[in-house]
């Protein structure tokens, strides 16, 4: 699954911009809040709902938006006032049809940021491992999409959502493989040379920690300085776990036994911002405020999951994310 739709959607209720007479606010999906044209649009009409962090291509629909707008759409504040995306009527070249992704007809596509030579993420990649199958982590799709996804009550686990890379670890009885989200990082024979990804298994000495768990595969976040642009008082890239895998039956493992391991193994969890029933009147307000690692930044948001893994016809394994105002704000202050 991934969170990436251009769709045609069906507008609910539409109020008036409190701090704007030409301005209305509507709700996409029930919770992407985005600020349109006053009376441009009424409740049930058709529309097509641009999301943000994409690039957009020379059309006339975007015209009134600038380069570096159309380059990178972003969440920003009007009047005010969070908007996530752009709500736009149909074009004439587009069916109509409620529920149609048009990002290909459309030519948008995800907005894929530069990335320069890397400095600290080296290393060279080798191929899977012969035998079993080192899974890349689940896509998490966002909670302000699926929110009915969750059962009011369940039982579930809130995290914070730390903004740094992806990490896998497994040992096969034999050796440790080490990944990024995308790739399997080659052993570097000079640790020193910049190869985060066995930096970070050599401090934490995962050879001998995972080695008493072979065919589990820890998830992670790698962060600090050089990972991302937050670092969270950090000295030196920092691991956190958030998940367990067999890789055997490719089963993630339940949250408490989960993190009885992670316990056992000597690692630590990423911050647990609330457990206990599912309540989204009370927690969505978690995805803001600073974060609880201890420094001034902002909190990137939370992940949300049943403290028992199951899974839903319409996105796979249950699990969301909600990603917080303040984080996608913070480089415009």
């Amino acid at each position: 699954m991934t969170d990436f739709h251009v769709e045609v959607v069906r507008l609910g209720k539409i109020e008036k911009h409190p701090n704007a007479d030409a301005l209305d606010i509507t709700f996409v999906h029930g919770g992407y809040p985005c600020i349109i044209k006053k009376d441009s649009f009424k409740e049930g009409d058709l529309a097509v709902y641009i999301p943000v962090e994409v690039t957009l291509p020379d059309r006339p629909e975007f015209s009134f938006l600038s380069a570096n707008e159309r380059r990178r759409l972003k969440a920003k504040k009007l009047r005010g006032f969070f908007s996530m995306g752009l709500v736009i009527p149909v074009p004439t070249d587009i069916p109509a049809v409620e529920g149609t992704d048009v990002a290909e007809l459309m030519g948008i596509t995800k907005f894929e940021p530069y990335t320069a030579p890397p400095r600290v993420l080296g290393g060279d990649c080798e191929p899977d491992p012969t035998g079993f199958t080192f899974h890349r982590y689940t896509d998490i799709e966002p909670l302000r999409r699926n929110g009915r996804v969750l059962q009011d009550g369940e039982d579930v686990i809130l995290t914070e959502k730390c903004h740094g890379s992806n990490y896998r670890a497994v040992h096969d009885g034999q050796r440790l493989w080490v990944g990024s989200r995308q790739q399997i990082k080659k052993r570097p024979e000079d640790l020193k040379d910049g190869a985060v990804w066995w930096r970070i298994a050599r401090e934490y000495d995962l050879e001998t920690k995972l080695a008493k768990f072979p065919f589990l595969t820890f998830f992670g976040e790698v962060f600090g300085p050089g990972i991302q642009d937050l670092t969270y008082g950090q000295s030196k890239p920092t691991l956190r776990i958030f998940d367990v895998q067999d890789v055997r039956t490719g089963e993630y493992v339940d949250h408490d036994t989960m993190a009885k391991i992670v316990n056992e193994a000597g690692l630590e969890l990423v911050p647990h911002l609330y457990r206990g029933p599912w309540d989204p009147a009370n927690l969505l307000d978690l995805c803001e405020g600073k974060t609880t690692l201890g420094s001034a930044h902002c909190r990137e948001g939370f992940v949300v999951k049943p403290t028992t893994e199951r899974w839903d016809h319409r996105i796979g394994r249950v699990i969301l994310k909600m990603v917080g105002e303040s984080y996608h704000t913070r480089k415009e202050k």
